[in-house]
């Protein structure tokens, strides 16, 4: 029996059905528009990744083209000169420009390596000049250091020869120009 009412004794009106479906119909998600959300949301977020990549590139390149160049080798020496019988002669020969130069990186390299690992210059400062200026205390030299807001000046004694020791430098005095002494030995 087809128009028998359920078992509770409820039965439900062509009306009440129609109203059900048409709730059902509401709260069906529309997918061609759920479809069209999830694909913006994908172009935005490979928007967002290559102009996060993009960045790093060009931040990447900025802070490559800032690094200094390889120094060029050493010209290879010449042979010294023969005297009569066959003997060789030593000449005095004062260093040439370019030894010059690198031993002047060397010792501002050092000494702004020790300047950072005290804690008186941050760690990204870099050599400003591939020079140093003798002082009127014997073994006394100054380098240039700098970064994009500041420049600073390295006062320090060369205590040893090699450089590689790590104790060869003694800062004396550490200047940020227009900012003051930022060390001093006393």
């Amino acid at each position: 029996m087809p128009d028998e009412p359920p078992a509770g004794g409820y039965c439900r009106t062509r009306r009440e059905e129609q109203e059900q479906n048409r709730m059902k119909i509401e709260h069906d998600p529309d997918v061609p528009a759920l479809q069209r959300e999830w694909l913006v949301a994908r172009l935005v977020a490979a928007l967002g990744l290559v102009l996060l990549l993009s960045a790093a590139a060009v931040m990447g390149a900025a802070h490559w083209s800032r690094m200094p160049p390889a120094p060029a080798p050493a010209p290879a020496a010449a042979p010294p000169p023969v005297v009569a019988g066959g003997e060789t002669a030593v000449v005095p020969v004062a260093p040439s420009a370019d030894a010059r130069r690198q031993e002047n990186i060397a010792l501002c390299t050092a000494a702004l390596a020790a300047a950072q690992r005290l804690g008186y210059v941050p760690a990204f400062a870099t050599v400003a000049s591939d020079e140093t200026w003798n002082t009127e205390v014997r073994g006394r030299y100054i380098c240039l250091a700098r970064t994009d807001a500041a420049k600073y000046s390295l006062d320090f004694d060369l205590t040893c020869t090699n450089l590689g020791a790590g104790d060869c430098i003694s800062l004396y005095s550490v200047s940020q120009a227009g900012g003051g002494v930022l060390y001093q030995r006393k």
